[in-house]
């Protein structure tokens, strides 16, 4: 069998527009299934829809598959940061004012009973 290019055809307006139609359907079905993921609240991040600005960039869905793998990536590694930039982070604010934090979270009333203690041991001798 020989590969015939075709030079020309018959064009029909009536089978134009039922496959406009057709086409029409499936790209509003699937607008609407993007739509309600990238506006719901389910996706915000930090009050924002990240998603919808995402899509307004245009990217294609290799572009998408990265930027998914990307903050699968993230997911893993944030989770880690977050915990070690919080103690750091109390480190740092000890670090500053080491008064502050023996002032606010130091319990003195051992040390206290225990010098009162020693006392009467001297007088005891």
């Amino acid at each position: 069998m020989t590969n015939k290019s075709i030079d020309n055809f018959n064009f029909s307006f009536k089978m134009a527009n039922d496959t406009k139609k057709d086409i029409q359907s499936q790209y509003d079905n699937l607008e609407e299934r993007i739509d309600k993921i990238i506006n719901s609240d389910n996706f915000l991040v930090s009050g924002i829809p990240i998603l919808k600005s995402i899509m307004a960039l245009e990217p294609d869905s290799d572009e998408l598959r990265k930027v998914a793998k990307a903050i699968e990536r993230l997911a893993d590694l944030n989770e880690v940061f977050q915990e070690l930039s919080g103690k750091l982070s109390l480190i740092n604010t000890i670090m500053k004012d080491p008064n502050w934090f023996t002032w606010s979270f130091g319990d003195f009333a051992s040390d206290v009973d225990k010098a009162i203690s020693d006392m009467f041991k001297d007088t005891d001798s």
